[in-house]
């Protein structure tokens, strides 16, 4: 059994317009066909849903004029199916899938070269048309090109925290301390001092020369106790005096006070040094 050559005759005419389709094989072209009632049934089959995919071509309904001229293709792979769907994908506005048949059509052994040559002006066209219409890939940078140079935001310096002057500060507390208990030595002070005036006038008043002597005796010792009471008083309420004034006082140059206080027998006293 002989099969004929496709023929670009033998369809409607493929130099006629874009929505031309190429048409089942037909007999009359000096070509030996196998007589009608050899075919095989998928021929047969395939024909009649080319016929149905024409129909639906015609009434724009592109999707089911691609899927039936497909299922053609699998029952009778002629070329000419190839192209149909790709001219259908084409008036679809699908370029893409209507480049990918007519590039399998073109390949098909047995094409005539009016129908090839037919394919191969539409794979122009619609290549053209893709690669004006693609979006540009991003480029990567050259390593000549050297990278934009950002100027960084000037730092901006913090505020500095405020500094709290820990010495300054336990130079008050110390202050109150000192003058604290110097004046309590002060009040023991006059208190030992009113004892000493006690055992003064009462001596004077004493019967006897031993009970005049012994209150005389102590009258001295709590006098110089109250005497050392008051130095020692004094001295720290001038210390406490003098550190308050030193810790609530601004600074304003780096001398050092030092306050130191003397004690004696006799009474107390205070040594103040200044260091510049």
């Amino acid at each position: 059994m002989f099969r004929r050559p496709l023929a670009c005759g033998l369809a409607i005419g493929l130099a006629l317009s874009p929505g031309t389709l190429l048409a089942a094989p037909e007999a009359g072209d000096g070509t030996v066909e196998a007589p009608a009632d050899e075919r095989s049934p998928d021929e047969i089959a395939a024909e009649r849903l080319g016929e149905q995919a024409i129909e639906q071509f015609n009434s724009k309904n592109y999707k089911a004029a691609a899927e039936l001229f497909e299922q053609a293709y699998r029952l009778d792979p002629e070329p000419n199916y190839l192209f149909n769907i790709g001219r259908v994908y084409e008036e679809a506005g699908d370029l893409q899938a209507a480049v990918d048949y007519y590039s399998r059509f073109v390949k098909q052994p047995g094409v005539q070269i009016e129908a090839r040559e037919t394919a191969l002006e539409r794979l122009r066209v619609l290549k053209g048309i893709l690669a004006e219409t693609a979006e540009p890939e991003p480029q990567p940078p050259s390593a000549g090109d050297p990278e934009p140079v950002v100027d960084p935001e000037p730092a901006v310096d913090p505020e500095p925290a405020p500094e709290v002057d820990t010495r300054r500060k336990r130079l008050r507390i110390a202050g109150f301390v000192n003058l604290g208990v110097g004046a309590g030595a002060a009040i023991a002070g006059g208190i030992v001092g009113g004892f000493a005036s006690r055992d003064n006038r009462r001596a004077g008043e004493a019967d006897t020369a031993l009970a005049r002597r012994d209150l005389l005796a102590s009258s001295r010792s709590s006098a110089q106790t109250a005497d050392v009471l008051y130095g020692v008083g004094g001295a720290l309420a001038i210390v406490g005096v003098v550190l308050i004034a030193v810790g609530y006082a601004k600074p304003r140059s780096a001398s050092k006070l030092a306050v130191t206080p003397s004690l004696g027998p006799s009474g107390g006293g205070l040594d103040l040094r200044l260091q510049f």
